[in-house]
């Protein structure tokens, strides 16, 4: 797990004192690497993780012929030993262009049937993405994806 950094400390702080001050026993409030966390809002198969949630999206978009293309980001360790990074950090699994409402770009990001944590990262690239005009979805499962996509496409 990544080090908290100082920031983070400083909101864990403040929010114990403020909690102190209320009389309530001191509890974290949300995790501590700030991350969030995601839960369907339709009904979903929670015993499929996320790659199958993921293929099963990329499928159900190109049945309807969407344009989009699977994205993959991380770091990899060369021969020599060093190390190197890739694709965006934060960004969606599934990245597209919605033909019918003029080039609209979209990304989609799959987490698993149950549920699971949207990072720091992720949150800050979906606040980017929506405040460009664009649109940003998180799927458990393509019932998901169809009740979210059903007005664009």
């Amino acid at each position: 797990m990544k080090r908290q950094t100082r920031a983070r400390q400083y909101i864990d702080l403040a929010n114990a004192v403020k909690q102190i001050n209320s009389g309530k026993k001191v509890k974290r409030v949300g995790a501590r690497d700030g991350s969030i966390t995601t839960h369907p809002i339709v009904s979903v198969d929670i015993h499929k993780p996320e790659k199958i949630v993921l293929k099963e999206c990329l499928e159900w978009l190109k049945s309807y012929h969407v344009f989009c293309n699977r994205h993959d980001a991380g770091t990899f360790q060369n021969d020599r030993g060093q190390w190197g990074a890739y694709g965006i950090k934060g960004s969606g699994d599934i990245h597209g262009v919605l033909k019918r409402h003029g080039g609209k770009h979209f990304e989609i990001e799959c987490k698993r049937g149950s549920g699971g944590r949207l990072s720091l990262d992720q949150q800050k690239r979906m606040r980017n993405v929506v405040a460009n005009d664009s649109l940003y979805f998180i799927v458990h499962g393509v019932e998901e994806l169809a009740h979210f996509m059903r007005g664009y496409v």
